[in-house]
């Protein structure tokens, strides 16, 4: 148990001087259990710490830590928070995550917009919005994020660092530290409504990119003209009601 508990925290140390070397310090790192989103405040993030170490000395399994994971963000929760989605390895997902994390089919696309807005310089290299979907429950965002020559060297660094750690967990990781802080992220059409973060999705597709796709929801009345921001970097596009432009 005592070795669990150091390799743990030996890998936190190692995470958080990168973050700190890339200018994320307030970027997530990275352990045996990955509980999103993330902690929108200092009570759930010493939560948040309680149940992973309590997960790592073998007092609780994943699925404990997501149940009571979930109870706490419930009881934190207030109005147009986003949805809460528990990931953990090697275990079954607990019965709540699916309805959040369920993907929209592809065929109830009402529509469908390839922007051609010029990418925002951003901390970490430039950040582009490529694509957006509209579907009866809500709108679909696609991210490009073109990584700079100093973060490409933060991610191979990173991984040699780090490879001790689980490779999934790492890879989260370093997408989230690259990234905007998802928090940082909003939507609203001209009529003023607003639009609440559902969840994200991120992956690299290669050495020097990562791509993310943000959900929010509900569904804007179209024609709309939206304008999303994210770390103060602005888009704003139409979003038409004449069908899928794939």
């Amino acid at each position: 148990m005592r070795k669990a508990i150091r390799e743990l925290l030996e890998t936190k140390l190692r995470a958080l001087e990168l973050s700190h070397a890339a200018g994320a310090d307030e970027g997530d790192l990275p352990g045996w259990i990955l509980l999103w989103p993330a902690p929108k405040n200092a009570v759930e993030a010493k939560l948040h710490g309680l149940l992973e170490g309590l997960h790592a000395a073998g007092k609780i399994n994943g699925r404990e830590a997501s149940e009571w994971a979930i109870r706490f963000r419930r009881v934190l929760a207030v109005p147009g928070d986003s949805g809460t989605i528990s990931l953990h390895i090697g275990e079954s997902t607990p019965t709540e995550v699916p309805a959040v994390h369920e993907p929209w089919p592809q065929d109830s696309m009402i529509a469908a917009i390839e922007l051609d807005i010029p990418a925002r310089d951003y901390d970490t290299g430039s950040l582009s919005l490529t694509r957006v979907e509209v579907y009866p429950a809500g709108v679909s965002l696609h991210w490009r994020l073109d990584l700079s020559m100093k973060s490409r060297a933060a991610l191979q660094k990173a991984r040699q660092d780090l490879k001790k750690s689980s490779p999934d967990m790492l890879e989260l990781h370093l997408m989230r530290t690259f990234l905007p802080r998802v928090e940082a992220l909003s939507m609203s059409d001209k009529r003023g409504g607003v639009f609440a973060l559902m969840d994200m999705d991120c992956s690299f597709s290669n050495e020097d990119q990562v791509r993310a796709v943000t959900r929010l929801r509900p569904r804007p009345d179209l024609p709309a003209q939206l304008t999303v921001a994210w770390a103060d970097r602005i888009y704003v596009f139409v979003a038409g009601d004449s069908g899928p432009n794939v």
